[in-house]
């Protein structure tokens, strides 16, 4: 481990503790410039690190640069081991992700990118990745589940672990389209796209990959007008001084990572069913392009929706089959806040 991570990591660990620069290179048997260079380093990189006279250094505060170390600092056991990398610009975290697999089966992985070039949604639709400020990010994990149909629990889950991030380090009010997209103030933010990696060998899954893109901040000027009539951003225009994405991915990972560990609990449905947009509102969906109608009325034990047709009978929709146009839910996400506004 380089002298930089070692001295990140103590601060880290011992942020209400000054530590004179000889300490910290008798703790790691090295020169004092050798620390020197690594704060230096550590400074550049948005981390606030203090000199307090003959005391030391002290850190008090986080940078908001994506940062590996910063992450994976005293995150949950279960994410020992796991393999980050950054970027500022990619095609598709996923692609990373699926390459990542070829040579390292069974390896827990994170790839982070600011801007994606060849995003991707459900169906092959594009996902729109190019605001000043975005956050888009695959996760690869070995599957915890051996039935196909229990794979599109993953997707729940992290639409859940997501939302919970969210609410947790903001006062953000999140809603979930079923089955894979995440809605705030009317407007879609966020979309979640899963896929199972086959092993040939085994006929099995080696691989879950599970892609996430986030709209933080910034405006959809220069997308088509589809992307305007849905798209929305987390922050507005600009991305607030307070909102670190480090803790964001920690948050969202530890969320995340109690659920993979007993993906056939139910505790993460109910905080899905709780977000769950357009509940008890009419919509229209398309399964093999034939029109439906009906009324939401929540999810299944399995996480499939349910919706009460036309003729009273309650259909019960399986993720894969299934079309939902969103600006349909931006318009009663609109009207449903117009009318809280009134009372």
């Amino acid at each position: 481990m380089s002298v930089q991570k070692l001295v990140l990591e103590y601060l880290m660990s011992h942020q209400n503790q000054p530590i004179s620069g000889q300490a910290l290179a008798d703790e790691f048997s090295v020169s004092r410039n050798a620390v020197w260079k690594a704060i230096e380093i550590l400074r550049q990189k948005g981390y606030q690190i203090v000199s307090q006279g003959n005391t030391g250094y002290q850190l008090k505060g986080m940078s908001h640069q994506l940062d590996p170390e910063q992450i994976l600092h005293q995150i949950d056991e279960m994410w020992e081991g796991l393999y980050i990398e950054n970027h500022k610009e990619v095609t598709s975290t996923n692609d990373l992700a699926k390459q990542f697999n070829i040579t390292n089966r069974g390896q827990n992985g994170l790839f982070i990118a600011e801007k994606q070039t060849q995003g991707r949604g459900r169906r092959g639709r594009n996902f729109h990745s190019d605001l000043s400020k975005g956050l888009y990010f695959s996760l690869t994990i070995r599957p915890k589940v051996d039935d196909p149909q229990d794979v599109p629990r993953y997707t729940i889950a992290a639409a859940t672990a997501v939302v919970q991030a969210i609410e947790a380090l903001t006062d953000k009010n999140i809603k979930i389209k079923w089955v894979n997209d995440l809605f705030y103030n009317g407007r879609k933010i966020s979309g979640i796209l899963s896929e199972a990696v086959t092993d040939l060998e085994t006929g099995g899954f080696s691989a879950i990959v599970i892609g996430i893109g986030i709209n933080l901040s910034g405006d959809f000027s220069a997308a088509s007008q589809d992307v305007q009539d849905v798209a929305g951003t987390l922050f507005g225009e600009s991305l607030p001084e307070s909102f670190n994405p480090n803790q964001f991915l920690k948050t969202f990972l530890n969320y995340f990572g109690r659920y993979h560990l007993d993906l056939l609990a139910p505790d993460f449905l109910s905080i899905y069913r709780d977000h769950l947009l357009g509940l008890n509102q009419e919509v229209t969906y398309l399964i093999n392009k034939e029109k439906h109608r009906g009324i939401i009325e929540g999810i299944d034990t399995d996480g499939h929706l349910l919706v009460r047709q036309t003729n009273g009978q309650l259909e019960t929709l399986i993720g894969q089959e299934v079309h939902f146009s969103s600006k349909q839910f931006a318009q009663q996400a609109d009207t449903q806040e117009d009318t809280q506004d009134e009372n």
